[in-house]
């Protein structure tokens, strides 16, 4: 399960590159909310992947409000396409589905620690 928070830049880790069957494949990520079918897509190219071991593992980078600042928090259903364009954000028009899964998105949250105020006075009987 992918978890991601708005106002923060993220890394996701997956394992794509296993399954491609393109050379240098551009990655389709498609996001539908479980409850109000609310789609979130874009592309990532694939020079944008910043993992050192791709054989492993790949890794992006997710600025979250650039893709989801008016998206509904919660539970989507995600989906990632290998494709050769790179403007395509149609799953009918990808290669083929590399990975999906479960995303949370959850609301900014900004924490501040409660300040309180003691005494230091003592009572001594």
């Amino acid at each position: 399960m992918i978890h991601l928070t708005k106002g923060n830049v993220q890394n996701i880790v997956m394992t794509l590159t296993e399954k491609k069957t393109l050379a240098s494949p551009n990655f389709l990520f498609y996001f539908k909310h479980r409850s109000t079918n609310e789609v979130v897509a874009f592309v990532f190219l694939n020079a944008s992947n910043t993992s050192l071991f791709q054989y492993r593992f790949d890794q992006f980078s997710i600025t979250v409000n650039t893709n989801f600042a008016n998206a509904t928090e919660g539970e989507y259903e995600y989906f990632i396409y290998e494709q050769t364009s790179t403007t395509n954000i149609n799953p009918a028009n990808a290669i083929g589905l590399l990975e999906s899964g479960i995303m949370n998105l959850n609301a900014a949250t900004s924490f501040a620690f409660t300040k309180y105020q003691t005494s230091n006075s003592f009572v001594v009987r």
